[in-house]
């Protein structure tokens, strides 16, 4: 099984693909950022909000684990590094042209999959009434941390956990880059597979996620890697699809 989803580069990087080497040879990554806020994060928020304002939920996934798990408020430092592993992707796939082009078709793949999970979003919300169980805050320094990522983020786009979906798809990328051939490596991917475990575990610790939502994230990003995301990033090393790469981006 091979999916060609996003795997040709796309027209709104040509001309920072032919200028990749301003902004001290991170014009690419600054573009790439840029794209993942305006094409990622503001539909999540916009359809966040149209969910909790219509109220409506398909079914409801809650089991006993969710309920009997217990709720730890330092676990929210885990939950937001989420959001280091955006520029990590963005930055850190630019040793050479070969992985240029890889980063760029990468994160095209990571949005298709965020539109997909969008869709799910719209036409099969759940709610993640959970936040019940939330205690012992009050009046701590964990207090104001909840109330402002309660008051941006509604308990609702349940599953896939896209938290979870495009920090593995991150970690995948970068163990992919960067295999752990030496002994610097190795501890490097370990840190960061501890750290992407506590994430993990976080959004149910935490009471922004149901297990339903982890366990179908997981699979999601899983099956989407191994079928979708590592053989079109492997193509990307012959000489053939860098040349249809490089002609696609040529500007007019």
């Amino acid at each position: 099984m091979f999916l060609k989803w996003g795997s040709q580069p796309w027209r709104i990087w040509r001309s920072h693909w032919k200028g990749r080497q301003m902004l001290g040879g991170r014009r690419m990554t600054y573009a790439i950022l840029t794209a993942m806020f305006l094409f990622a994060a503001i539909p999540y928020t916009t359809i966040n909000r149209f969910a909790s304002i219509r109220d409506w939920a398909a079914f409801d996934p809650t089991h006993q684990f969710d309920l009997d798990l217990p709720f730890l408020a330092w676990m929210v430092l885990p939950y937001l590094t989420l959001y280091l592993y955006y520029p990590a992707a963005a930055w850190l796939g630019s040793k050479n042209d070969i992985m240029w082009r890889q980063n760029v078709v990468f994160h095209q793949m990571m949005l298709i999959t965020c539109w997909v999970i969008n869709g799910i979003f719209i036409l099969l919300p759940v709610e993640v009434d959970l936040r019940h169980l939330i205690h012992g805050v009050e009046g701590t320094v964990w207090e104001p941390i909840y109330s402002a990522m309660h008051s941006i983020d509604t308990p609702w786009n349940s599953w896939p956990s896209l938290h979870i979906v495009q920090s593995m798809q991150v970690v995948l990328i970068l163990r992919y880059w960067y295999p752990p051939t030496t002994t610097r490596l190795q501890i490097l991917h370990g840190f960061l597979l501890v750290m992407w475990i506590l994430l993990v575990a976080s959004t149910m610790i935490i009471k922004q996620h149901y297990a339903w939502d982890v366990i179908t994230a997981l699979a999601v990003a899983g099956l989407g890697w191994v079928y979708w995301m590592k053989p079109c990033l492997e193509r990307l090393k012959t000489k053939e699809y860098q040349d249809e790469f490089d002609a696609r981006m040529a500007v007019d």
